[in-house]
């Protein structure tokens, strides 16, 4: 109960805060590629139930089909200004409502595709215990040191093998030692990572320590795919960004 008071105080707050930031990007994405500003995607909550996520619109519109539903390095389907928009994680802000709306926590598990979630095993399962949220272990790890090395010609396969168990294996010992301190390190961790302060990140040596929870996922079929290894120490729609997993997870 105080969790989701604070969840719901803050949000508040940043919503209240943000919205002259939130007015310009919206219109300055206008000009940049017309077309609706907000992104509505289905995205995978606690208990497996799925919901809607908001974000401000990055991806230029009717480009093409691309059956990825991860965004690699350099990927053409975002314009110049949604990408100073990712980088300052201005597009994010609109997800202060799900918080309010109760679809979200200030910090949790990143909310997943649907397609991405069913390749879950089920320790990876235990992720959606808890309501996702804007920020995670997980998340961090991925922000400082794998984010820009995407850049395989199939990124969603790349991210299923190599990124996805160390983010999720970050995420499964978040939510078995869950408390206000940590949820406040995270925090903290992560207003760093945004100003590009890469010694508040993660490093691989917090992977290592959770290494029995690196498991690899399964593949579409959903058997464990053997090509995948777990690394040792790893309703307006932008150009069919409706299934867009975004990979900063930030």
């Amino acid at each position: 109960m105080i969790r989701r008071l604070v969840d719901i105080v803050l949000a508040s707050i940043g919503l209240v805060v943000s919205l002259p930031v939130l007015v310009v990007a919206a219109g300055a994405i206008y000009a940049a590629n017309p077309g609706p500003v907000i992104y509505r995607a289905a995205r995978v909550g606690r208990t497996g139930r799925v919901f809607t996520m908001f974000k401000l619109r990055t991806m230029y519109l009717h480009r093409g089909e691309s059956g990825s539903v991860v965004t690699a390095a350099a990927d053409g389907r975002v314009f110049p200004l949604g990408r100073l928009l990712r980088r300052s994680k201005i597009d994010e802000v609109p997800q202060m409502v799900n918080i309010i709306m109760g679809d979200m926590s200030i910090v949790g598990p990143r909310p997943r595709d649907p397609k991405i979630v069913a390749c879950y095993t089920a320790l990876h399962r235990e992720t959606l215990e808890v309501l996702p949220g804007l920020t995670s272990p997980g998340t961090l790890f991925y922000v400082t040191h794998g984010e820009s090395a995407l850049r395989s010609r199939d990124p969603e396969m790349e991210y299923r093998a190599r990124i996805l168990p160390q983010k999720l294996a970050l995420d499964i010992d978040y939510v078995r030692n869950r408390s206000v301190w940590i949820d406040l390190l995270i925090v903290v961790r992560t207003v760093g990572a945004i100003f590009n302060l890469d010694s508040v990140g993660l490093s691989q040596r917090h992977v290592d320590r959770v290494g029995e929870l690196v498991q690899p996922a399964k593949n579409t079929d959903g058997e464990t795919d053997p090509r995948q290894r777990a690394p040792t120490g790893g309703q307006s729609q932008e150009w069919n960004n409706g299934g867009q997993e975004d990979l900063r997870d930030r």
